[in-house]
């Protein structure tokens, strides 16, 4: 008996809202009209069974044809009160079923965009126009939708980035190793055979080695500024002798790769002074310039290359409370829609250059500008090539 309850109220809660309403109407009319009827009983009770006396003779009852007129009157007030049951029921199950649908078209549109949602459409939106209390309800949807939608295309732009940030490094890290490994067999094999030779074949593998240690550092940079895990050492700083100091001790270098830099102190009226100070880590600044000065090494395309380092105050002469770092060189360039996407994770402006640099250098330098409080920033001068600003928030004071 109790599991027959159990299976009943189940198909109950398996009714459609439609259905639950339609049959509670039913059951309301029912009882109605129950209650007329044994209203009615109680009226003939009271008109055809008392006596004179007021007492009631209940045999009187089984011969109610000797009263035909109070018959006729029960059963009129019978008839009168079952139309008016009938009609209210009517006139109720056509407001209900006007709410039934004003309840369940939302019901279905929502039911229809859960489905497209679970399909993988999150495209789909609903077009509810009605100002009722559905409204909020769906615009919820539409703007839960949207958020979805923009999470799952962010997931694959980042899902692509990470592909290729893989594919680039991937090949990065092959590159020196294979160099490494012909070298290490001309050595085994004798392919050296004069000391000035495999003293070539060292330097090669040296140099090999220096470069993937500097690809493995560059990794393990961008993954802890990636993941906010790196902490600088913030100090106030003289920013002119500190970059002069930077590019005296690298310019030689670079300038056997085929690379001058030229730091242009005093290029205009808006040129910094020697003592004005920012907040900075000079030793990761240090690492910015590289990665800036590596990126026009690399891809140079005349035999000598020229960079131009100048110091400003950016925008009018009255309010100087923010420096630019500009490093303008005159290589290629890149297309102007490639500009904001230059610090991106291994972004290549070029897809032919797969085979030159990690391209994490731009991004990494972002990152710890970033850290600094400041932004990075590239531009196409008219004189060509390509211009990177690192902007930084002047300091009030003495540098510490």
């Amino acid at each position: 008996m109790q599991k027959w309850f159990i299976v009943l109220d189940r198909k109950k809660n398996a009714m459609t809202i439609k259905n639950q309403i339609f049959v509670s109407n039913i059951r309301v009319a029912f009882v109605t009209l129950i209650c007329v009827a044994l209203a009615t009983i109680c009226v003939h009770i009271a008109l055809f069974s008392s006596s004179a006396d007021g007492g009631f003779v209940f045999r009187e009852l089984l011969n109610l044809r000797h009263q035909p007129e109070g018959l006729r009157g029960g059963l009129k007030l019978f008839v009168f009160f079952t139309l008016f049951v009938v009609i209210i029921s009517a006139v109720n199950n056509l407001l209900t079923f006007r709410l039934i649908n004003n309840i369940v078209r939302p019901l279905k549109a929502l039911s229809e965009g859960i489905s497209q949602i679970h399909d993988i459409n999150l495209a789909y939106r609903i077009n509810y126009k009605n100002d009722d209390d559905f409204r909020p309800i769906c615009d919820a949807f539409n703007d839960l939708a949207a958020k979805l939608e923009t999470i799952a295309i962010e997931t694959d732009k980042n899902e692509a980035s990470r592909r290729e940030l893989i594919a680039g490094i991937s090949h990065d890290l092959r590159t020196p190793l294979t160099s490494i490994k012909g070298y290490l067999e001309g050595l085994e094999t004798g392919v050296a055979s004069t000391p000035a030779m495999r003293k070539k074949y060292f330097d090669t593998i040296k140099s090999k080695t220096a470069d993937l240690e500097h690809i493995i550092e560059q990794l393990f940079l961008f993954s802890k500024l990636d993941m906010g895990k790196f902490p600088l050492s913030l100090r106030r700083v003289a920013i002119v002798p500190v970059i002069r100091d930077i590019i005296e001790e690298i310019a030689d270098e670079y300038a056997m790769r085929n690379l001058d830099i030229h730091f242009a102190e005093t290029l205009s009226d808006m040129a910094i002074s020697a003592d004005t100070v920012v907040l900075a880590d000079t030793l990761y600044l240090r690492n910015v310039i590289v990665n800036i000065l590596e990126n026009s090494a690399t891809h140079k395309t005349k035999e000598r290359g020229r960079i131009e380092i100048s110091a400003h105050w950016a925008g009018n002469t009255a309010a100087r409370d923010t420096i630019v770092l500009r490093f303008a060189d005159d290589g290629p360039g890149v297309a102007a829609d490639a500009l904001e996407k230059l610090f991106d994770a291994h972004y290549r402006a070029d897809p032919s250059r797969n085979k030159k640099g990690s391209g994490l250098g731009l991004t990494i330098s972002s990152k710890i500008i970033e850290r600094m409080g400041g932004s990075c920033r590239a531009e196409l001068p008219q004189t060509g090539g390509l211009a990177i600003d690192i902007c930084l928030s002047a300091e009030q004071g003495a540098a510490a």
